[in-house]
């Protein structure tokens, strides 16, 4: 049964005012939602608007700015290995092209003005590759790694009478939407071999564990790094766990576990640290134990699972890695920092000066103010140096600067340990069968010996057999006659110190080159000394080198460079067609991410559009029932609001 509220009778003026204000502020207040969710689509626009879809809304909305970042990143990576793929086309035609030139020109069919012609020829292409490895995509150089040149500069460049490569090895890389930044470009070591010579020092610097040593540096006892952790201390029958997990030097946790073993029990015994590693200490009638707590590899990594009693043991090596901060009084070897290294880059150059050097990063600085295009920089295992040449074309040597320096830090490139299939840019040097000779010497004294080469494998095998061969024609080593590396550069120095009137001569014997390979043919008449020349000189071995090769043999008509080069030029092909590959395999992967992530964008725009868009019928046909509502309001308020107690009277 419905009834009518009390209240209704005794309504003041005031009250029915107020009500009618308020229904109307209600109803205009539901016209502006309507309004606002006709005008925007969104049926949620603030975080009340639907609690409990806000936090979904949010993540979906977020999401939804990374999946447009992630696919101006993807067009631009895809722009960029395009134009690279293409690009390593146009150089695979050209080396075709250059290879067929090559193999025109070897045989009777050509003569020296048809090969010049050719060469000029070849140097064009040159220039076209060139031009070619400078592309860039919209100021990104397609082949600079992620170094490459900046607007209106050169990643390929003329230097020194050969081409300079001035990017990385190391491609850029960008969040594309996987698991993992992909990288979206190429660079000059994959394409073009731009830094493929290096020396590769054959010393190991044996970095020594200093207390400024990180932790971060060091390969650890079980060479797997160090894992930051807790160890558990035990003196005698105290046990404490020590945290090292701040720990940053190997200092550090010296210090910690020092004062550790002071607190369980003072003058117990101590934690040192020596050039390989830790020593750990237990004074008379005391045991100290150093293990890993459960789960943790902190001790072990450090070398530091060790016991002792009443005495000291050493621990595991920490293997310390050398790096650029390390301080070269921090390394295991003896070097002759004074004299430095004198590097020859084609026909220019230069000392090294590392007199004045304290850390390694000093070593690298002091080489790159050479200016040589030249740099100095840790090997892989990072335990030793190498020298890399940034420039094709001309030839590397590293030699001695009257000291012994690149000896030490094993970066000479002609020493005794140079093998000989190294020398004359790895072509090598050609000797005879076993039990033929491949070197004749004749002293001043008339003393003759020849040298059989067939079982040398180094300098250091050659300079061997020669002495042998000397101590066996009678002559004294070291007194009478000698074979030595040069003092000053590069190259093997014979002394003939023997007394008469016969010429000093150095040369082939019978059909052997080994002579004249290995840089000693000749004849210093009176004079005592042969000095040999460096015949191990180290290049660029990439298409860039092999095509100046190529033109320099078309120019000079010399058939047998013509053959190396053109040899050289076919396996480049090869190299550059794989390095297409790879490229065309990255463009493939960036295009099917391209299309995962707009599939994933797709997703999640509907996601979004459920959880905050509005039904826009629904929204116009409540808007419509709201003006209606409210024109009612307006309509009988306005009627009410007249009525007085004369109304009722009449």
């Amino acid at each position: 049964m419905s009834t009518i509220s009390p209240l209704l009778a005794r309504t003041s003026t005031l009250m029915s005012t107020a009500l009618l204000q308020q229904r109307l502020q209600d109803t205009q207040r539901e016209l502006l939602i309507a309004q606002d969710q006709a005008s925007t689509g969104l049926a949620v626009s603030r975080g009340s608007d639907a609690p409990g879809s806000i936090s979904a809304i949010l993540f979906l909305n977020q999401s939804a700015l990374e999946r447009q970042q992630q696919l101006i990143n993807l067009n631009h990576a895809a722009g960029v290995l395009n134009l690279a793929d293409a690009s390593l086309g146009d150089v695979t035609d050209i080396l075709i092209e250059a290879q067929q030139i090559a193999s025109s020109q070897i045989g009777v069919g050509s003569d020296a003005e048809t090969r010049g012609a050719q060469a000029e020829v070849i140097d064009a292409q040159l220039r076209g590759i060139l031009e070619i490895a400078n592309r860039q995509y919209n100021h990104l150089s397609l082949f600079g790694g992620n170094n490459g040149a900046g607007v209106d500069q050169l990643l390929f460049e003329d230097f020194l009478g050969g081409i300079r490569y001035n990017g990385s090895s190391e491609n850029l890389t960008n969040d594309v939407g996987g698991l993992q930044n992909e990288a979206f470009t190429s660079n000059g070591l994959d394409a073009f071999g731009a830094l493929s010579s290096r020396v590769q020092s054959h010393i190991d610097t044996d970095p020594q564990a200093a207390g400024s040593v990180r932790l971060a540096d060091i390969n650890g006892a079980r060479n797997l790094g160090f894992a930051p952790g807790s160890v558990v201390l035990t003196v005698n029958a105290a046990s404490t766990v020590v945290d090292l997990t701040n720990a940053e030097t190997l200092a550090d946790v010296a210090t910690r576990l020092n004062d550790a073993i002071t607190t369980l029990s003072p003058g117990s015994g101590s934690v040192t640290l020596g050039p390989g590693g830790y020593t750990l200490t237990a004074s008379a009638g005391d045991t100290i134990t150093i293990a890993d707590a459960q789960g943790a590899t902190t001790a072990a990594d450090l070398g530091l699972a060790v016991s002792a009693t009443s005495g000291s043991t050493a621990g595991s090596d920490l293997n310390v890695r050398l790096t650029e901060l390390t301080a070269l009084s921090d390394l295991g070897i003896s070097v002759d920092w004074a004299s430095g290294l004198l590097i020859t880059q084609g026909e220019h150059s230069a000392v090294a000066d590392f007199s004045t050097a304290t850390t390694v990063q000093d070593l690298q600085n002091a080489v790159e103010a050479l200016g040589l295009g030249v740099r100095l920089s840790i090997n892989a295992d990072q335990d030793g140096l190498d020298i890399i040449s940034e420039v094709s074309g001309i030839s590397l040597s590293v030699g001695e600067n009257g000291g012994t320096t690149a000896s030490d830090l094993g970066l000479r490139t002609l020493s005794d340990v140079t093998n000989l299939s190294d020398f004359r840019n790895g072509i090598g040097v050609e000797t005879t069968d076993a039990g033929e000779p491949d070197l004749s010497f004749s002293l001043h004294d008339g003393t003759t010996f020849t040298v059989d080469l067939a079982a040398a494998v180094n300098v250091g095998d050659v300079i061997t057999q020669v002495q042998a061969a000397a101590t066996t024609a009678g002559l004294t080593v070291g007194v009478d006659f000698d074979i030595t590396m040069a003092t000053s550069g590069n190259g093997l120095v014979l002394t003939d110190n023997t007394v008469g009137g016969n010429d000093f001569v150095v040369a082939n014997a019978g059909l052997s080159l080994a002579a004249e390979h290995l840089g000693i043919q000749g004849n210093a008449g009176a004079g005592t000394t042969v000095a040999g020349t460096d015949e191990a000189q180290v290049r660029v071995d990439n298409l860039l080198t092999h095509l100046m090769d190529l033109r320099d043999a078309l120019a000079t008509n010399n058939e047998l460079g013509i053959t190396i080069a053109g040899s050289n030029v076919e396996e480049d092909i090869d190299l550059v067609i794989s390095a297409r590959a790879r490229v065309g395999v990255q463009g493939r992967r960036i295009e099917d991410q391209l299309r995962l992530v707009e599939d994933q964008g797709f997703q999640e725009e509907r996601m979004l559009s459920e959880l905050q868009d509005a039904d826009l019928t629904e929204v116009l046909t409540r808007f419509s029932q709201l003006q209606l509502q409210l024109q009612a309001s307006l309509q009988v308020g306005s009627s009410n609001l007249q009525l007085s107690l004369l109304d009722f009277l009449r």
